[in-house]
């Protein structure tokens, strides 16, 4: 299972689970494959940050980690120690964004940002600093 793709420590124990081994085997094939460095839930964190294509927030990054079984402490640091900058993870998402659609509002802008995981006083920022130099958001700075 390791050898098609890395995996975490609670994903390679669920899908041990489901092939119906017992609980004491599965520990046992855990630390086996620990100790042999075959599993490293930090490493698996950090290449998975590192790797991440889409533009997200730390909040969102550090859900998915958690999601997929690592400790939230561990996917907290490893989230931090990001060669990308939250800031500059924002400024490409909202890039992204009016690239696909130039024509989105204020408000909508705003919501996907928030659902990319960034949190709300670094969107309004980036929002605004974009505002200040491109002409479409800035008229609806105004209104909304």
């Amino acid at each position: 299972m390791l050898a098609a793709r890395r995996l975490t420590e609670a994903q390679l124990w669920a899908k041990l689970e489901r092939k119906g081994f017992a609980d004491a085997a599965i520990s046992e094939a855990i630390a086996a494959c620990k100790n042999a460095g075959f599993l490293d839930d930090a490493l698996f964190a950090e290449l998975y940050v590192h790797s991440k294509r889409k533009p997200l927030g730390d909040a969102r990054l550090v859900a998915e980690l958690v999601g997929r079984g690592i400790d939230r402490d561990v996917a907290q640091r490893k989230v931090a120690a990001s060669e990308i900058a939250q800031d500059e993870r924002a400024r490409s998402a909202l890039e992204k964004l009016l690239r696909t659609k130039p024509s989105l509002s204020y408000p909508s802008a705003a919501r996907a940002l928030e659902r990319s995981g960034f949190p709300a006083p670094l969107i309004y920022r980036v929002l605004r600093a974009h505002a200040a130099t491109h002409g479409p958001l800035a008229a609806l700075l105004e209104e909304g």
